[in-house]
């Protein structure tokens, strides 16, 4: 089986996320969560601590985050072998339609990194223009509006598109050279 490693949008999701875990075993990746020291409320935007804490463990690791988690896999995984970045929180520096934001701009991440943009059709003009723009900051990417979705990562579409993703990933490498 392949190890896909999940960041944590927000403490104790590694419970909240059980389904999603027996969802992934089933379509034959295994999944190990990053382990974030938390401090303060969640999130915490006057703090930068949680990045370096996800890039020492996922560096060269395929990556996958929701909403917060995929802020933080934005901003930490920047060795990451491959992101998947599910409805990524707009909490930029150049998201000034949200009061309350990091002071650190989308661009801070690895644009050389490939990834997965998805974002589910149903949310906010907000979330769709930040989506849009994280897409359009990576090099190597594929971009998915989720039909039908929400931000809601248990949406039966939302799951089918991150196998997709994840399926893609392990053809190409799985494929003969």
């Amino acid at each position: 089986m392949s190890l896909l490693t999940v960041v944590p949008p927000m403490p104790d999701a590694e419970r909240r996320f059980q389904p999603f875990v027996d969802f992934l075993q089933a379509a034959g990746w295994e999944t190990e969560f990053v382990r974030l020291e938390w401090t303060g409320s969640q999130p915490n935007f006057d703090s930068h601590a949680l990045f370096p804490q996800v890039d020492a463990q996922t560096a060269g690791k395929v990556v996958l985050g929701f909403s917060l988690g995929a802020l933080y896999s934005h901003l930490g995984a920047v060795r990451a072998r491959h992101l998947i970045l599910g409805s990524i929180s707009p909490f930029f520096l150049e998201d000034d339609d949200e009061p309350r934001r990091w002071r650190i701009s989308y661009r801070a991440g690895n644009a050389d990194t490939p990834a997965d943009v998805l974002v589910g059709a149903k949310e906010d003009a907000q979330m769709h223009r930040r989506a849009a723009a994280v897409r359009d900051f990576y090099c190597h990417r594929t971009y998915t509006v989720v039909h039908d979705a929400e931000h809601e990562l248990w949406h039966p579409n939302y799951l089918q598109a991150i196998k997709a993703a994840l399926d893609r990933l392990r053809a190409r490498t799985t494929a003969p050279t």
